[in-house]
């Protein structure tokens, strides 16, 4: 009897496990659906990652031909520097000679000639004129040789002088100095600038500009170097 009563019993909590595995299987299907639900989610992120890596390679890509355009650009740039500050090769400034009216700049120049004791005749000259500079009562004489040597040695025996006023060309009562340089463009004007302030800095004793190149030396026994762009400002050190 009491086995009976045992398999009684047993039967009748058939009907309460049939409730659990019921409600198990649920449970299982909603964790199945969770895990299919993760798992769409990951292929999500799976591909959304996949595009970011796409598209940081496609940065990367762009990046390095910005890059390569800049370097390209810069020295495409510098070269058409050069270019320009060569077209003033032949080129001289002359500063301070004051204005006059009806003036005769081949006159000026033969003037300046003599002061300094270096003789051009006229037909050396391809052009002269004034142009304007940032002082308006000041405009600069730029003069274009037919020779650069000649350019060069004019200049030279001009420096030599070193101290011309423009009473010297007959400009009497003037206190103003006259300066004779090569023709720089804005460009080289304003790298020379930093190149004197930073061979100031740093104890040189030489810097000059010669056939239209800035030139520097620290002393008699150091080698000469050239600066032409902003970078090579680290040379001097």
């Amino acid at each position: 009897m009491k086995e009976i009563h045992d398999i009684k019993s047993r039967v009748n909590s058939i009907p309460e496990l049939l409730e659990d595995v019921k409600t198990i299987k649920c449970e299982l299907e909603e964790l199945k659906d969770a895990c299919n639900e993760n798992n769409k989610q990951l292929d999500e992120f799976d591909a959304r990652i996949a595009t970011m890596e796409e598209n940081v390679s496609e940065i990367n890509y762009i990046k390095d031909k910005l890059t390569i355009t800049r370097v390209d650009f810069d020295r495409i740039h510098h070269e058409i520097l050069l270019k320009e500050q060569w077209s003033r090769l032949n080129n001289i400034e002359i500063k301070g000679v004051p204005i006059k009216t009806g003036e005769n700049l081949f006159q000026i120049h033969e003037a300046l000639c003599k002061a300094i004791g270096f003789d051009i005749p006229k037909s050396q000259i391809d052009y002269i004129a004034r142009v304007p500079s940032h002082n308006l009562k000041d405009k600069l004489i730029i003069v274009r040789y037919i020779n650069r040597y000649t350019k060069e040695d004019f200049i030279a025996t001009a420096r030599a002088k070193k101290e011309l006023y423009a009473k010297d060309i007959g400009f009497t009562g003037s206190r103003n100095r006259i300066f004779v340089n090569d023709h720089l463009t804005p460009h080289f004007k304003s790298l020379l600038t930093k190149v004197k302030a930073l061979a100031k800095e740093k104890n040189y004793s030489y810097v000059w500009v010669k056939f239209g190149k800035i030139h520097v030396r620290k002393n008699d026994t150091s080698h000469t170097f050239i600066v032409q762009k902003e970078s090579d400002l680290n040379k001097i050190a």
